[in-house]
């Protein structure tokens, strides 16, 4: 055992600095591949974002969009042109109101007329009734509600002053609102028209554009894609020093173990030897594969230069294009449709004191309809009264006779009150269907009027910030894209960052494994476990072939614990094997 630590000692410091410089290869590859495949991936994303950009730009003035937008505006302009006809016809509901009114107010007239008779038969009945017992507060009692009836008709009287005058306020609605019409709306449709057109050729020209960037960056972000492939000589020679490693780790534990106890000294000598060997081969084709891929991955990358030139030079002409003279076409557009918008604004505004009129006309018929019942109230409770009079007056005879005569009047009068209460319930109602009316349909379409004008407003200036916004952020991205991208040549140089580090290991090794390798033939069946351990953590069959040129044994004995795999032919291949 003493004679094999003796053995494994020998040419320390090569083999320590050649294990120091195998981490450190390792380290700087994991760490150079990782950072350059997050900057491919953020050069990715950026051309993702720039293609964002350009959809949403030529989206902005998409031709459909902007031809639906004109024809919902001039549907809106067409019903605009129908709103006389709307003013004139709420105008002729609100005279059938009034003359509504102005009947009721006859019948009002009527009620009140009775309501006289009443308070003179009330205080004749307190004059008749003064010397029979309790006929005095009969009297006051009926007096009262005589009263409270006059109260009533009174403040209906006034509610249906109130409505009347509401109702001429109303009938000066509308005026001036065609004279806008005509003065506002066929120029209006006569510039939409013009502004179109152009509009619909500006999104012509961007699309054209805009499909170059496209083509152009698709072919960066292929080429992106190929090179992120090729990323993988990183983990493969990654991979590969770490089997480097593990193989000189192994011979180690194995010396030490009973297997290796067995061996001599010369057996030992030579089995290290072939160890460095094998790890001098498998570094110098490592290193040559990887100088190989490096340099493709850099003529790919070196290439990103041109076309990110390319869209540095057309993300100028798309600029000049998005703000030049057809630009102004949005903003023609968006004029008219302020006018448009003043000019509902207007409408809406004559319509409001309208609008309000309907809202109390409406009310007040409801609370004159309150007030009818009230009135009704107040003169059944009178002719009940009177009623109770009549009876307690013919129990008194000769007596009460006088008081029973001035009763069965209060009664024939009370009654009078019924007709013109029924005949206003009757105008009432009609009252109620015609503010219905005004308030679920006419009213419903002039107050709305503002509002289709206003989204089209709204919407043109959408496009025309959005196009501005989008102008700016293509402007913006396609410079970042120019910077990203010349950042990432210099980057992604893998060559001239790790091409020392992995030589300064290959010269390493070569001095660990002077002259020619061993000839282990006569120890194959003792090295044998020691091969079989090392072949099993191979991931490529390149590993696996120069191993059996060292360990020529290990092969047979690995290769038949493992399926056969595949014949490699290109690189993708190679590549695809070397993964776990």
């Amino acid at each position: 055992m003493k004679h094999n630590l003796k053995v494994i000692s020998a040419q320390p410091d090569y083999r320590a600095e050649l294990e120091a410089k195998l981490t450190l290869a390792h380290s700087r590859i994991e760490k150079a591949f990782l950072d350059g495949g997050a900057v491919l991936v953020s050069v990715m994303e950026i051309l993702n974002g720039l293609v964002d950009i350009l959809d949403r730009l030529t989206g902005t003035l998409d031709g459909q969009k902007t031809a639906s937008t004109i024809d919902g505006l001039r549907q809106t302009v067409a019903d605009l042109a129908t709103l006389p006809q709307l003013a004139e016809m709420r105008q002729s509901t609100f005279s059938e109101i009034s003359e509504i009114c102005h009947s009721t107010f006859q019948h009002v007239q009527d009620m009140q007329e009775s309501i006289r008779y009443l308070r003179t038969f009330a205080i004749t009945v307190k004059i008749t009734g003064a010397g029979l017992a309790g006929f005095g507060e009969f009297a006051d009692e009926i007096r009262d509600r005589i009263q409270s009836g006059a109260m009533e008709v009174e403040k209906f009287g006034g509610q249906l002053a109130l409505m009347r005058s509401q109702l001429d306020r109303a009938r000066t609605f509308s005026q001036g609102i065609r004279q806008d019409f005509d003065a506002t709306i066929p120029q209006i449709v006569l510039n939409l028209n013009q502004s179109s057109g152009q509009i619909a050729k500006q999104h012509e020209q961007m699309v054209s554009v805009a499909a170059q960037v496209k083509a152009v960056t698709r072919n960066v972000q292929n080429k992106i894609a190929s090179v992120l492939s090729a990323l993988q000589i990183g983990d493969i020679t990654r991979q590969r020093i770490e089997h480097i490693q593990s193989a000189m780790e192994m011979f180690d534990t194995f010396v030490s173990s009973p297997d290796g106890a067995a061996l001599s000294a010369t057996e030992i000598d030579d089995l290290q030897t072939a160890i460095f060997h094998l790890a001098h081969a498998q570094l110098d084709e490592t290193l040559a594969d990887f100088r190989q891929q490096c340099r493709s991955i850099f003529t790919n990358i070196s290439s990103f230069t041109e076309n990110a030139t390319q869209i540095l030079v057309l993300r100028d002409k798309l600029t000049e294009q998005g703000s030049g003279q057809d630009q102004n076409a949005l903003k023609s557009m968006e004029v008219d449709m302020q006018n448009g918008c003043q000019l509902a604004t207007r409408v809406q505004e004559r319509s409001t004191d309208s609008d309000e009129v309907v809202g109390s006309v409406t009310k007040t018929a409801h609370d004159l309809l309150m007030g009818i019942e009230v009135i009704r109230s107040i003169k059944t409770d009178i002719h009940y009264m009177a009623l109770n009079s009549n009876l307690r007056c013919s129990r008194l005879g000769d007596e009460g006779r006088s008081v029973n005569v001035v009763s069965g009047e209060l009664r024939t009068f009370a009654a009078r009150l019924e007709t013109p209460a029924d005949a206003i319930v009757t105008e009432l109602q009609r009252v109620e269907t015609a503010t219905q009316y005004l308030a679920s349909e006419a009213s419903v379409e002039i107050s709305n009027i503002a509002g289709p004008l206003q989204d089209a407003l709204s919407a043109i200036q959408g496009v025309s910030a959005e196009m501005e916004k989008g102008l700016g952020e293509f402007a913006n991205e396609g410079q970042a894209v120019f910077s990203r991208i010349s950042a990432a040549v210099t980057k992604l140089d893998f060559e001239s960052e790790l091409g020392d580090v992995l030589n300064e290991c290959l010269s390493l090794a070569a001095d660990l494994s002077p002259g020619n390798e061993p000839d282990l033939s006569g120890m194959a069946e003792k090295a044998a476990p020691l091969s079989a351990q090392i072949y099993r953590i191979y991931t490529m069959v390149q590993e696996r072939d120069i191993h059996t040129r060292y360990l020529p044994s290990a092969g047979t004995f690995a290769l038949a614990q493992e399926p056969p795999k595949a014949e490699i032919v290109n690189d993708d291949d190679l590549f695809a094997d070397a993964l776990f």
